[in-house]
């Protein structure tokens, strides 16, 4: 943990900013083991390099197994390929240029995929997340002096209000017990001016839907290891499913995740099936979001339902 995002941060219990960084063992400038003290007694332990807001992954288990096993999966620097980065840029309605000197908050980083963009870009990430992906995240580049990882809860984020230009989080309220809700307390982080993009999965695919849920009727009851051992079906069904007329016929039967790369395919099956929350939206609904938290320039993007809208601008 880099001592300077303590410029962002707040206590989760009074709100205070007056927090008091107690140092047990920093190596090359990152503090490895410590604590974070509020005069209110609240105290945050730092380990392995991060601070931890809460305990432990609560519901999101499945996603400190599936980072770790693919830390570099969809790293656009371990893959040879552009397709995080042109993922990110179909959420956005900026050139990724404009990120240069920015301070973003990245909600669900995961193993840091699209904090690594901008990285690239010049900007400054603040990630946070539930599971212990934060641990590959930290791995892949938390050494970056531009980078700042946290583990904490998207309800209870110790952050300080109106202090990041971009909010993004791209594949990830669907999978809060709340999204609406999720998404409510992201805005008050915005800068005036600032901007929040998010990606949620659309409802509109009906067959889709109800066969992934009839799935997950079973498939959340799976022990973890055992459902990641299972989602590796995906390798052979892939080449089945790419048999013409038998993809919508498969993908409205047992749907999989129909990337080339196998390690890919096997990553996004198991993360379709093991969530403990999983929901589907639409478009209207999601705008409906950002009208409510008083967003204006609000911008239909890609993929599935992605939207982008700014903070107005004070007088």
């Amino acid at each position: 943990m880099k001592k300077q995002v303590l410029e962002w941060l707040q206590c989760s219990a009074c709100g205070s900013s007056e927090l008091e960084l107690v140092v047990a063992e920093e190596v090359d400038g990152e503090v490895k083991e410590g604590h974070i003290a509020c005069r209110c007694g609240r105290t945050v332990r730092v380990t392995n390099y991060v601070a931890r807001f809460v305990d432990d992954d609560s519901y999101v288990d499945n996603f400190s197994i599936e980072w770790n096993l693919h830390r570099r999966t969809q790293l656009d620097s371990a893959n040879g390929s552009r397709e995080s980065e042109e993922r990110f840029a179909a959420a956005l309605d900026f050139d990724l240029a404009a990120l240069r000197g920015k301070v973003a908050l990245d909600v669900g980083c995961g193993t840091g995929r699209f904090a690594e963009v901008v990285l690239k870009y010049g900007g400054t990430v603040v990630g946070v997340d539930l599971s212990y992906a934060i641990d590959a995240a930290f791995a892949n580049m938390g050494r970056h002096p531009q980078m700042h990882i946290l583990q904490t809860d998207v309800f209870q984020l110790p952050l300080q209000a109106g202090e990041f230009d971009l909010i993004y989080s791209l594949g990830v309220l669907h999978h809060t017990p709340d999204p609406r809700k999720a998404f409510g307390s992201l805005v008050p982080l915005l800068k005036p001016g600032g901007k929040i993009a998010i990606t949620v999965y659309p409802a509109y695919n009906r067959a889709y839907v109800l066969a992934t849920q009839f799935w997950r009727r079973f498939t959340t009851r799976l022990p973890r290891r055992l459902l990641y051992l299972l989602a590796h079906i995906a390798v052979p069904l892939y080449y089945l499913y790419r048999i013409p007329g038998l993809y919508h016929l498969g993908c409205a039967t047992f749907p999989i995740c129909m990337h080339r790369s196998w390690r890919w395919r096997v990553l996004d099956t198991f993360d379709l099936y093991s969530p403990t929350f999983q929901t589907y939206h639409t478009h209207y609904e999601v705008f409906r979001w950002f009208e409510e938290a008083g967003l204006e320039r609000i911008r239909v993007r890609e993929p599935g339902i992605s939207l982008i809208g700014q903070r107005p601008v004070e007088a």
